[in-house]
């Protein structure tokens, strides 16, 4: 049985999350990524600091060379050349043969989609990832077969529960009544969990009414 699973990471678990933080920019790895020892990957940033960031990526220590490929609408796609044995969070999923499906930032945190053969694989990635200092959370956790049905107009139930959550409390008012530490507090979770969780929600429903649009 094949697993896809959506995880939440710190910034920190990403060579290149240093520069997010400093940079008002989004990050998308592409699907291509590869899991070897040595490789490039391929880049896109979104945001007013997509230049910047590119010149703050190339001096980090853990990359060793960084190429602007081409700047398209606002967007710019960039190769980064690093060594993924030296990137815990990569290197568990290489020794287990985990597939990287996607892998984005948010404001303060990357949201990772996987595809693995089971449930001791995450629990073994876990807990390599925790021996090396990464704090992870499992947003979603689903097989193969669920994930390649045709998509439903439903939001997951974690979804759900956190966006009527934030509604109740607040936070989408004018003056904020709650925070993201808050509504975290509450439903257990980590306030970079609930950003996630948010941001998918925000798009399914986005989604769903780019489709449900009459063709213009």
């Amino acid at each position: 049985m094949c697993l896809i699973a959506e995880v939440v990471a710190p910034l920190s678990a990403v060579p290149l999350g240093s520069a997010v933080e400093e940079h008002d920019v989004e990050v998308e790895l592409e699907r291509s990524v590869p899991t070897a020892s040595r490789s490039v990957s391929f880049v896109w940033v979104r945001g007013p600091d997509a230049a910047s960031f590119g010149e703050a990526v190339r001096s980090l220590p853990s990359v060793d060379d960084l190429t602007l490929v081409e700047s398209v609408s606002g967007r710019v796609l960039y190769g980064v050349s690093w060594n993924v044995s030296q990137v815990p969070i990569f290197d568990a999923l290489a020794e287990r043969d985990a597939v990287l499906l996607e892998c984005r930032s948010t404001v303060d945190s990357w949201w990772l989609k996987l595809r693995v053969s089971s449930y001791r694989v995450l629990t073994d990635l876990r807990r390599e990832w925790a021996a090396h200092g990464i704090d992870t959370e499992f947003d979603r956790i689903t097989t193969v077969a669920a994930e390649e049905a045709p998509p439903g107009e439903e939001l997951t139930d974690a979804q759900l529960e956190t966006l009527l959550l934030a509604l109740e409390r607040g936070y989408f008012d004018e003056h904020r009544a709650t925070s993201l530490a808050e509504l975290g507090a509450e439903l257990g979770i980590s306030r970079q969990a609930v950003a996630a969780r948010l941001k998918r929600a925000y798009r399914t429903l986005a989604e769903r009414i780019r489709d449900e649009r009459p063709p213009q």
